[in-house]
């Protein structure tokens, strides 16, 4: 007599992936690369674990890697870099009044996706309604992210510097150190990164949130590797080019356009992309003045359109920071579509 074994559920690497695949577009609508210069404004230390010195003292490096020529060099990985910028990204978007889960809880989107995999969801339902503002952008369990960042790796020209330092914690009894509990580590210090962050099939309200992490980051709101509350961490965002490109021909020069844009009306409502994904570009020229008189910044950019979409290379600056300042209306147009309050007060709008 054979023994019938029941069936076992899918393991949920298994499905993961299968979701992956599925919830990623068949094409590419646009795509936004941005290459930045991090600068160390002081010490920065992304811990790699603790190695023994000659004196046994644990001394704690930045992590390394092989680069070139030289068999180990500090750098930033690039999954520190994109959890830094989700970890400020969710603050930002709950100070908008967005609702966004939390991805180690029970009812995470990736947990909820998970559950409804008996329902077979369609990829449209799953980004539209269950995954959050977060998750959208830098994905999860269940679904592919639409932004990625390479690792951070030192500039040939001006790479950062090592330095050796120790901290000794102070007894509270006796008000002197404790000698037996020295702490060594070798952050680093000056210098710069060179990185690359590529958005792909993104809305315009998601590169303004990028744009508004970056320049966050930029002004010190946003530290990077261990030590924080000793003022580790804090570097400047330099925005050295912008590539993008956008899918579809014969689109107006002059404009940046979201994915809602360059898809057909039945799918821009099935995904729930906002109608108004695009903007217009009034980036100032060499020949405008200010209203004092003088000559405004330079803006370097080249266009390049033909049968197969339409191509903006930015090279200042102060010209992408700009762009990005200019995204600000199209997140406001998003968040008042999607606050909780908004979206509860519409449906009931709409069933009346």
């Amino acid at each position: 007599m054979t023994s019938v074994r029941s069936a076992r559920p899918p393991c949920i690497e298994c499905y993961s992936r299968a979701r992956r695949q599925r919830t990623v577009h068949s094409r590419l609508g646009n795509r936004a690369v941005l290459d930045l210069s991090i600068r160390p404004q002081g010490p920065l230390l992304v811990r790699a674990g603790h190695t023994a010195s000659e004196d046994s003292i644990p001394i704690e490096h930045n992590v390394q890697t092989p680069h070139g020529a030289s068999p180990s060099v500090p750098y930033i990985p690039g999954s520190s870099l994109k959890g830094v910028m989700r970890s400020h990204f969710e603050r930002v978007a709950r100070s908008c009044g967005l609702a966004v889960c939390d991805p180690f809880s029970a009812s995470s989107c990736a947990r909820r996706a998970l559950a409804k995999r008996s329902e077979q969801i369609s990829d449209a339902k799953l980004y539209s309604e269950v995954l959050c503002a977060a998750c959208k952008v830098f994905g999860c369990e269940a679904a592919a992210g639409r932004v990625s960042a390479s690792d951070a790796m030192p500039s040939e020209t001006n790479p950062p510097k090592r330095q050796l330092r120790a901290t000794l914690p102070v007894d509270r009894f006796l008000g002197s150190g404790r000698s037996a509990t020295v702490r060594d580590f070798e952050p680093v210090v000056g210098g710069e990164f060179k990185t690359r962050i590529v958005l792909e099939n993104f809305e315009l309200w998601q590169l303004a949130m990028i744009g508004i992490v970056l320049m966050d980051m930029d002004d010190g709101r946003v530290q990077i590797g261990g030590f924080r509350s000793k003022g580790y961490g804090l570097v400047s965002v330099g925005l050295d080019r912008c590539e993008f490109f956008f899918a579809k021909p014969n689109l107006p020069t002059n404009g940046v356009y979201g994915i809602g844009s360059l898809v057909s009306d039945h799918q821009r409502r099935e995904f729930g992309y906002m109608s108004d994904d695009w903007l217009l570009l009034r980036l100032p020229q060499m020949s405008e003045h200010s209203p004092e008189g003088n000559h405004r910044p330079s803006v370097q950019y080249d266009v390049i359109a033909d049968l197969f979409g339409l191509k903006y290379v930015l090279s200042s600056h102060d010209a992408i920071k700009s762009l990005l300042s200019m995204l600000t209306k199209n997140l406001l147009d998003y968040v008042s579509h999607h606050r909780p309050g908004e979206r509860a007060s519409d449906e009931t709008q709409g069933s009346s």
